[in-house]
């Protein structure tokens, strides 16, 4: 019965074994054999707990970005991206995003629009300028590609954007949108991500 409620299996082959200590008269105190075996799941379960870095996030990026819309945000067309398309080549591989959904803010000037069809590629070209939601597999992926991306928009104010950061979820923003309008997005986006 108790190897049933376990998922562990070295658990409960130490649990079956103090078990059978104690009915075989190896251990005499049954209070010391119930301390014992709660002393022991206490640890497991607590290691499980340890181990498991993963957040499920359940809700896609192009979710998030539906959803921002449906809160009233200015929130145009979008484009949501596979392992193929992602211009970026990062979606599904080691410690990057599995899920990335790009999309425009309405009322700002789409600027990969103007790009030269002879430099640049049409999903280059047709690529929303606004704001991009991309989910991770866990926090310190998330945090990872949130500094990278930092980095590299410091660097050049022509790159500059906003980032926010909650669970495993980026929400990145273009930096034309006033800080006010960035801050309604960020709001909004603490609202619907769970941490």
């Amino acid at each position: 019965m108790l190897c049933r409620i376990m998922s562990n299996d070295f658990a409960c082959n130490v649990v079956s074994k103090i078990v059978e200590w104690w009915q075989r008269g190896k251990i005499m105190n049954i209070e010391r054999c119930i301390l014992v075996i709660v002393t022991i799941l206490v640890v497991l379960l607590g290691l499980t707990g340890c181990s498991n870095k993963e957040l499920k996030q359940e809700k896609t990026a192009e979710d998030i970005v539906i959803e921002l819309k449906e809160r009233g945000l200015k929130v145009g067309r979008y484009v949501t991206y596979t392992e193929e398309s992602d211009l970026n080549d990062l979606l599904g591989r080691p410690n990057q995003y599995i899920s990335k959904t790009t999309f425009e803010v309405i009322g700002l000037e789409q600027i990969n629009n103007s790009l030269d069809s002879e430099y640049f590629s049409e999903e280059e070209i047709n690529e929303p300028t606004g704001g991009t939601v991309e989910v991770f597999n866990n926090k310190e992926d998330m945090k990872k590609r949130k500094e990278y991306v930092e980095t590299i928009s410091s660097s050049m104010s022509a790159l500059s954007e906003y980032s926010y950061g909650k669970g495993c979820v980026l929400l990145r923003l273009d930096h034309q949108l006033t800080p006010s309008e960035a801050k309604e997005y960020e709001n909004i986006f603490n609202e619907i991500i769970k941490d």
